[in-house]
């Protein structure tokens, strides 16, 4: 289904590069920022439980998942060694999360009001 503006300009003789670049693009844009920055909080989470389940990040490669695998030994001594860093994965992931929905209520005002 073509939107009247794309039918517009190609009646004016407009290439493909340029409805793309001028008008697809500029509507495209807000969906892919806030999708991008909801799957960075995606990303974290999934990285800390891969390499907590040990198929992620290997040693020594620093990794909040291994971090807290490396860490359960450790529980009953020192509780705070797992709790810190799954902490800052939450923390983090809900970050991003915010910051995403608050991009979209911004960049796509026909959101507003949807629950």
């Amino acid at each position: 289904v073509e939107r009247d503006f794309i039918m517009a300009e190609r009646s004016l003789g407009a290439g493909h590069g340029r409805i793309l670049f001028l008008h697809i693009l500029p509507h495209l844009m807000p969906t892919a920022i806030v999708w991008g920055t909801l799957g960075i909080a995606t990303t974290v989470l999934l990285e800390a439980t891969l390499s907590f389940l040990g198929i992620g990040v290997q040693p020594p490669q620093p990794s909040w998942g291994n971090i807290i695998f490396e860490s359960q030994s450790y529980f009953q001594a020192a509780p705070w060694l797992v709790f810190f860093p799954g902490a800052i994965i939450l923390l983090t992931a809900l970050s991003f999360n915010l910051v995403g929905d608050a991009l979209r209520d911004i960049l796509d005002p026909t959101q507003r009001g949807r629950g």
